[in-house]
């Protein structure tokens, strides 16, 4: 089944930049950290023991990582982000398989780093604390690509990028709309706004949540519309 697995190539032609939402100095610090963000400065030990900088891509789930939508759990679980020649077409969906490939996550630099690949042989659980410097985000299709063959490495099954984004797609609409609330709002406590926005979209409207309607790509348009004017208003939950 490995012939199924799915790349960025289109008729033989490669398209990094659909891996990513964001990378370098586009990525924005009120972003809640999501499955597929990549850091860097990470101190851990290595076969060796010996503990360096690495960097690390986020494997978990939004939900799994958040015990109450804000607050990251005490361990999340990451791989291990090394440097890695871009792969062509067949290395994508033939083979190395123990790995997501990450070209041109680094576009900014001309050194070897410029192209790295997450290894899912190299885990491990880390403080929250020790997730500060984050250099890139990936675009739905990348989360997804990701969760694809992460997947398929541990458990030989193939499936399909579109039924990962029908998971996926409501939490990275959600993560999209705290990012926007957070950098209108300005404020200096980036917690409070998180969870100011998740109570604006928890609250109960007619039997519903704004958060239930995200599971409906078609709302998104509507609940962000909604959003921007309660913003505009001033309006929060207490009086929404």
């Amino acid at each position: 089944m490995s012939h199924d697995l799915e790349s960025p190539y289109a008729e033989g032609v490669p398209d990094w930049d659909a891996l990513y939402r964001a990378r370098g100095d586009e990525v924005g610090a009120t972003r809640p950290i999501f499955t597929g963000d990549v850091f860097t400065g990470v101190q851990l030990p290595g076969s060796t023991g010996k503990t360096k900088a690495r960097s690390v891509v986020v494997l978990q789930h939004p939900c799994s990582m958040r015990t109450n939508g804000v607050d990251l759990a005490w361990q999340v679980l990451v791989a291990e982000v090394a440097n890695r020649k871009e792969l062509d077409e067949h290395g994508w969906v033939g083979g190395n398989f123990n790995l997501m490939p990450l070209p041109d996550v680094r576009p900014e630099v001309t050194s070897q780093s410029r192209h790295q690949a997450a290894n899912f042989d190299n885990l491990y659980t880390v403080a929250p604390d020790a997730l500060t410097s984050r250099v890139a985000s990936l675009s739905p299709f990348g989360v997804n690509l990701l969760l694809q063959r992460w997947v398929h490495y541990s458990s030989r099954v193939v499936v399909p990028t579109h039924t990962f984004h029908e998971q996926t797609v409501a939490f990275y609409e959600e993560a999209d709309l705290i990012e926007e609330w957070c950098d209108e709002t300005s404020g200096d406590d980036l917690r409070a706004e998180t969870q100011a926005c998740l109570d604006w979209l928890r609250a109960d409207r007619d039997g519903t949540t704004y958060q239930e309607l995200l599971k409906n790509p078609q709302s998104h348009s509507m609940i962000r519309r909604t959003m921007r004017q309660a913003q505009k208003n001033g309006t929060r939950v207490e009086n929404d």
